[in-house]
């Protein structure tokens, strides 16, 4: 299912959108988090600072995940009709070690909290939420909340480790290690169309790796 996922988004994001400067992405997340941050003014009692506010006071980072380093931008969508239902609560970019079950919990605690509305065209969110612990660097451009853990003990690996180490697999021709950093790099940010460019090329590599195996049995 999570190779399903990221074939669709490297063909979805890279082939459509096609090569796209540092600056073009930050005035893409500019713009997608101003829309955003207005819909949830109209939409949410107390508007948006008080939906993070609620967000950062039900949201817990799970030990297991700090342990696990796990660090990543997770999109919540979700539907709130024009009475104030929510429904179709879905996870994009799952994190799990119980990082899903805390967003699962704080959407909960949004029921009755949603203002009416008069024209379906408001009824739909698309939130992406980033989970960061300190000390670690990692891109903090495109989420529109922000959970910052603390650390387990010791630093988590940067984005740039995990960026290094997978185009020295690639330079390597070894595409399923590369494979292995881009999932991560990917978890951690699934806006960067960088890590899907260079995905595609280690599925690639894969694939005629394993063609060239099975051509010699």
């Amino acid at each position: 299912m999570q190779k399903k996922f990221i074939m669709a988004l490297i063909w979805g994001f890279v082939l459509v959108a096609g090569p796209v400067s540092s600056q073009e992405l930050a005035n893409v997340a500019k713009t997608r988090n101003k829309q955003i941050h207005d819909l949830l003014d109209y939409r949410f009692r107390g508007g948006f600072y008080t939906f993070e506010k609620l967000f950062l006071q039900t949201v817990k980072y799970t030990d297991m995940a700090r342990q696990n380093c796990i660090i990543g931008i997770t999109i919540v969508s979700f539907q709130v009709d024009c009475e104030g239902t929510l429904r179709d609560v879905k996870i994009k970019n799952p994190l799990h070690y119980g990082l899903d079950q805390e967003i699962q919990k704080f959407m909960n605690a949004t029921r009755g909290h949603w203002n009416k509305c008069h024209d379906n065209k408001y009824t739909r969110f698309s939130v992406p939420i980033q989970f960061t612990m300190e000390g670690t660097r990692t891109d903090t451009l495109d989420p529109v909340i922000v959970l910052n853990g603390k650390n387990p003990g010791y630093v988590c690996s940067s984005d740039d480790y995990f960026l290094g180490k997978a185009k020295e697999a690639l330079a390597k021709r070894k595409g399923k290690k590369a494979q292995t950093y881009l999932d991560i790099l990917i978890k951690r940010n699934p806006y960067n169309n960088e890590y899907y460019s260079l995905m595609k090329q280690a599925m690639e590599m894969s694939a005629k790796k394993k063609k060239r195996k099975k051509k010699k049995k």
